[in-house]
């Protein structure tokens, strides 16, 4: 077995086992975003005399059962890319970057099914502050922005490091798309934190797959061809 072969089956082996370590840990922390989501957007809650009332824990459930599948159906998909890419990550640098949208897809979906149901569920006649959609547009709106831009830099970071021209730019986009998967985080005090490990776990198994491909040799040989000394051309003339 040749190194290059070892380094392929151990990143193949490593991406997969960090798709399942992401569904695990998401599975673990799914009721984190229970205080987020009635706290500060009145998910549940309904609303009497002058305030919500968030008495209906029952309906937590929902939104957590929610988070859990879509996590599953975004690591299942990022496990098949994975699988079908990893034979050859350079040539399928566009399959493989899509990882990087499907991986924030469970964040986005959460945080547009949350405004329709703010839409549908909001008290009429009730001040601004106390509105739904308006708690959502301030606090909802900025995290769910961020989880967006997110797979958008990890898109273009998995297809630049996949066809291997420039590791170095690739690895700053991967390391932007994480802080701002952590900045939606915080952001939502934890309610973006299961669907966030689902993204940055299938990131990084994407990241895995096109990184055991190594520079591209050729993009570089082409390169120093055409930086030749001037005064070493001339001198052989």
């Amino acid at each position: 077995m040749t190194r290059d072969t070892a380094r392929t089956r151990a990143a193949r082996a490593t991406a997969l086992w960090t798709l399942v370590i992401g569904f695990v840990a998401s599975v673990l922390v799914g009721l984190s975003p229970a205080s987020y989501l009635q706290a500060r957007l009145r998910f549940g809650c309904a609303f009497v005399g002058e305030d919500w009332v968030c008495d209906d824990q029952a309906a937590l459930l929902w939104p957590a059962i929610g988070i859990v599948a879509l996590g599953a159906l975004a690591l299942g998909w990022a496990a098949l890319i994975v699988r079908a890419t990893w034979d050859a990550p350079r040539e399928r640098a566009g399959q493989l970057a899509a990882i990087g949208i499907i991986a924030v897809a469970p964040t986005i979906v959460l945080f547009a099914l949350l405004l329709v149901d703010a839409l549908v569920h909001d008290a009429g006649g009730v001040s601004y502050e106390a509105s739904r959609v308006a708690m959502w547009a301030e606090r909802a709106m900025v995290p769910a922005l961020s989880a967006a831009l997110a797979g958008a830099l990890a898109f273009v970071g998995l297809r630049v490091r996949a066809v291997g021209a420039f590791p170095r730019l690739a690895t700053l986009q991967l390391a932007g798309a994480m802080l701002l998967l952590l900045g939606a985080a915080a952001m939502s005090s934890l309610g973006t934190l299961p669907s966030g490990i689902v993204a940055a776990s299938a990131i990084a198994a994407g990241w895995t797959v096109a990184a055991a491909t190594g520079p591209d040799r050729r993009a570089r040989r082409s390169a120093s061809a055409t930086d030749v000394d001037p005064s070493r051309s001339r001198s052989t003339q």
